[in-house]
């Protein structure tokens, strides 16, 4: 069983790395730990740290936590703003984000011939725990060979996967050369990166802010905005990665939907409408209200394109 799986992941250039549930349990009371230590910022620990963590199915004898890290290429969206195309960047994991997850469940409950189950944790400090990666100091996960481009995914089973007597999680760790850099922190441009702390300041984070459909917040600066949704300003200027692999996603928003897209609706219906969704359904998202916002805001960060005044839409940012 062990060697189908090493087997398995090797084929397909990942990584795996499996332990006990407990592993789980680690995860969860390190989060309460810097939870009642006043770590993490309340608001965002409330909207973002609400995971299930593991519930085991009913009847389960003894489980295993796998965890897979896969690499993953960023992907070029285009848009047509006025005559001219304008590419706009989604980075890693963005493109079929839960289909991914759905297809590595299936193919590992192929490969194991038992029973496979998603599991709602965070990957994150779960594979650190399993010893599948490292931490960043821009608290970004990296994996041999990967990088921090990469996808977790995390899965539960009954397959017989051994585990060492006397297993305890691994502690998380940092990258070694960490311990002298700083370009990360430099590199981001809202500060959410601390070089006193490894842990990220993610209310301050613009992934967190541009993957909601709120308004941006006051302290975020203009100049900031740089891909569709989610950032790379501290992942691209990192000497621990190789150059970001960018591939074409295949979607390409006429004038006309992209103009729909910059301008928003109280009610996005119609034939333009219908082929937006269908070409952001392509891509695994549905956001539009966010994809156009960032959008606007790209546009107007890069300057010599003025930005459709918005309708009202809710959502709506500056």
């Amino acid at each position: 069983m062990k060697e189908a799986l090493l087997a398995w992941a090797r084929s397909r250039g990942y990584l795996v790395a499996w332990g006990p549930v407990s592993a789980v349990d680690a995860v969860r009371a390190e989060i309460e730990a810097r939870r009642q230590r006043g770590e993490l910022d309340a608001d965002f620990a409330q909207e973002n740290l609400a995971f299930n963590f593991l519930r085991p199915p009913a009847g389960a004898a003894e489980w295993r936590v796998i965890v897979v890290a896969m690499p993953r290429p960023a992907h070029r969206v285009t848009f047509t703003v006025g005559e001219r195309p304008l590419a706009a960047i989604l980075p890693p994991t963005y493109v079929r984000y839960r289909a991914t997850f759905t297809e590595v469940r299936d193919q590992l409950a192929a490969c194991l011939g038992s029973r496979v189950e998603l599991i709602d944790a965070p990957l994150k400090a779960l594979a650190a725990r399993l010893g599948l990666v490292r931490y960043g100091r821009n608290n970004i996960a990296y994996a041999p060979g990967m990088g921090s481009y990469l996808q977790l995914v995390g899965c539960v089973t009954d397959a017989d996967l051994p585990v060492p007597p006397g297993w305890t999680p691994h502690e998380p760790c940092l990258l070694d050369l960490c311990e002298t850099c700083g370009a990360c922190e430099v590199a981001c441009p809202t500060g959410a990166i601390d070089g006193d702390r490894v842990l990220l300041h993610a209310e301050r984070c613009l992934t967190l802010a541009n993957e909601a459909a709120s308004a941006f917040p006051s302290w975020l600066p203009s100049s900031a905005h740089h891909c569709l949704i989610g950032c790379l300003h501290c992942q691209r200027t990192c000497p621990a990665n190789a150059e970001l692999d960018v591939q074409d996603a295949g979607a390409v928003f006429t004038a006309e939907e992209t103009a729909a897209l910059l301008a928003g609706a109280a009610e996005p219906v119609g034939p333009v409408w219908d082929a937006v969704r269908e070409k952001l359904g392509g891509l695994g998202r549905n956001e539009d209200v966010v994809i156009g916002r960032n959008l606007r805001a790209m546009l107007l960060a890069a300057g010599p394109t003025p930005a459709p005044a918005a309708t009202g839409r809710p959502g709506d940012g500056r």
